[in-house]
């Protein structure tokens, strides 16, 4: 091959290689022109000096391109929602609301890019726009699904979850397209909810009664709620203590309790019942976004005004009873407890330590637990201020060969936080009759859910050992005992562990904070992966308090007392909250070593996991029994 014919191909090479970039380009170009002249597609489009910069520009036009094209048919009630300066901007807030909608965009979308080589590179996002249909279809099944789990809690009493539940579904209604027009069916009737959900919420505080069942030298009083006329499973409020407004406090069981300087003497107390929930809102980060810049529902219903103003303040006799009655409930399980004599033993171990908490003598004798008792004790103390409610008398019930005393009404306050619960606590004696557990028990309504289902083929005995199960899951979490979910986890235990992510796109102008992505992921988990998290999340929070608003429970058609429980759960803690659906499929045949075999998690209801059941079943698209084989 001559020298000339060697240096004519290089050349040609080299332009054929020059040449493909050019083409690549082209082609790109193409398949841009075309995205921008489709009209089934949204986008955006920017050149910046880099891939992550034209990125972040291009999603910032996008998603002001989406405020626009849905803008045009938003429509927002302006009296409902106000502006961050407080003054009325129906525009302003319409804007606000599309901002929420973020995470419904932002995962669907599909990138291109190039570089020219001269004015940097460009991209473009882009989505078609009927996913702007999905988007809003996905958060009316969220407002429906919050309209039925405030049902199903209204009729167990659980007002606090009915509450939370119905106003955050108002919230949401507002962020559709047509907040008037938002209609669901209920006990057989299309309702439009922006105004049915108010009225029931003001015809559930209407039905909350409060009344005055102790007062204590302290300057404490003992509180019975009713709802109904039957004790209210659960309720929050706020009340002014003479000096500040005091932190959220909880009521369990229909008992609640409130305290106030030594030196005020109150002649009225105003009770503020919650109705909004903010603050538990961050575990949806779009609902959060929303109340960020919604004008609260003026319910003047949700105030309970205690005494005249006049006369000093004092017990109700009925209430004294009603709160007696309420405190001795938790004893009340179906299961036949130990007669008088063998329980005599038992009975004075816990009267000294009911007698010692009194006092306020938080050091226990020692002799009456084990080691692990002790631990767990101690812990409970210092859970948060611990002190007694009402005259406990607890019963005691065979567990095996063990025995369950239940249960103990305490309220327990935190000094770095703005809650206060309230909590009946359980105590668990071994063989050798010391005591080797302590956990929050369940309320009424989680017992019922127990003790209603399996009718008589399960037997109450097993039905005990599943809400001793739970109570002592719950209590894991709050107690911070990782030991003991790591002991009650199968080694090859299937684990799936949510998580939620909060991703921040910079933006400027107009559509500065659009592009907030909140996102769930999904991560199977082995069982030393999962007792690693949890010990991280331990360290990081004072408490961590999980609340079952809803179970369901299904037995086996294997393996003996084996499991599964479906249940609603809110996870809250200091830095971190979440709510959504948990399942475990446990393994209950030794009564005192429970197996958890499977746990999953999911933020939401998912219509592929339940194809087959309509969207008002409890089991629509969440995990049950029958999802794994």
């Amino acid at each position: 091959m001559s020298k000339r014919f060697s240096n004519l191909l290089f050349s040609l090479l080299c332009a054929f290689l020059a040449l493909v970039p050019s083409v690549a380009r082209a082609d790109v170009r193409s398949e841009v022109e075309k995205i921008k002249t489709d009209p089934q597609y949204i986008f955006g489009e920017a050149w910046a000096d880099s891939p992550g910069e034209a990125d972040k520009l291009a999603l910032a036009n996008l998603l002001a391109n989406i405020g626009t094209t849905v803008e045009s048919c938003f429509t927002v009630d302006s009296e409902e929602t106000i502006g961050n300066s407080g003054e009325i901007e129906s525009k302003q807030n319409a804007k606000y609301v599309l901002n929420t909608y973020s995470q419904a965009t932002i995962n669907n979308t599909q990138t291109k890019t190039y570089n020219d080589g001269k004015n940097g590179f460009y991209l473009i996002r882009y989505m078609k726009r009927s996913e702007l249909d999905k988007m809003f279809a996905q958060r009316k099944d969220r407002v429906d699904d919050y309209v039925r789990s405030a049902l199903r809690s209204e009729e167990k009493g659980r007002i606090d979850d009915a509450l939370r539940f119905f106003n955050w579904a108002y919230v949401l209604i507002h962020s559709l397209q047509y907040p008037s027009e938002v209609r669901m069916k209920i006990n057989g009737k299309e309702e439009l909810l922006i105004h049915w959900i108010p009225s029931k919420m003001r015809e559930i505080l209407k039905d909350i009664d409060v009344s005055v069942a102790n007062l204590s030298d302290d300057n404490e009083m003992e509180l019975v709620f009713k709802y109904k006329g039957n004790p209210a499973e659960g309720l929050d409020f706020t009340y002014w203590n003479g000096r500040i407004n005091s932190p959220i406090t909880g009521i369990k069981d229909g008992i609640g309790k409130i305290s106030f300087p030594s030196d005020y003497k109150p002649n009225e107390i105003i009770l503020v019942v919650e109705t909004s929930y903010s603050e538990s809102a961050m575990s949806d980060r779009e609902l959060e976004m929303m109340m960020r810049n919604f004008k609260p529902l003026n319910l003047p219903e949700a105030k309970k005004t205690i005494g005249n103003g006049h006369n000093q303040i004092k017990v109700e006799k009925n209430a004294r009873k009603d709160l007696q009655a309420m405190v001795e409930a938790g004893k009340n399980n179906g299961v036949t407890p130990l007669d008088k004599k063998a329980s005599k033993e038992y009975e004075g171990i816990i009267d000294v330590i009911i007698k010692d908490i009194k006092e306020k003598k938080y050091s226990p004798n020692e002799e009456y637990f084990t080691s692990e008792g002790l631990q767990m004790y101690k812990a409970l103390l210092d859970y948060g201020s611990a002190t007694l409610i009402g005259n406990p008398d607890p019963g005691f019930y065979p567990l095996g060969d063990r025995v369950v005393c239940r249960s103990i009404p305490m309220q327990f306050k935190f000094k770095n936080n703005n809650r206060t619960f309230v909590e009946d606590v359980t105590f668990t004696f071994s063989p050798e009759k010391k005591i080797e557990s302590v956990a929050f028990g369940l309320g009424a309504a989680a017992r019922r859910d127990v003790f209603s289902q399996g009718g008589d083929v399960w037997g109450d005995s097993i039905k005990m050992v599943i809400v001793t199960f739970l109570e002592n899951y719950k209590t894991a979490f709050a107690l911070k005992r990782l030991d003991y979910i790591k002991s009650i986890f199968d080694d090859n235990a299937y684990i799936i562990v949510g998580h939620k992510l909060h991703k921040i796109e910079k933006a400027s102008g107009d559509v500065k904070g659009l592009s907030i992505n909140t996102d769930y992921t999904y991560q199977r988990k082995t069982k030393d992966e999962y007792i690693n998290q949890l010990e991280r999340c331990f360290n990081s929070n004072e408490f961590v308090n999980i609340n079952f608003s809803d179970n369901d429970i299904q037995k086996a058609a294997f393996g003996g007392n084996t499991f599964g429980i479906q249940i609603k759960q809110d996870y809250y803690s200091q830095h971190y909250g979440d709510q959504g659906y948990l399942f475990l499929f446990v393994d209950l045949n030794e009564a005192d070593k429970p197996i958890i075999k499977i746990r999953t998690w999911q933020p939401e209801r998912n219509p592929d996991i339940t194809p087959m059941i309509p969207k008002d079943s409890r089991d629509y698209g969440i995990y049950g029994i029958y999802s794994f084989d």
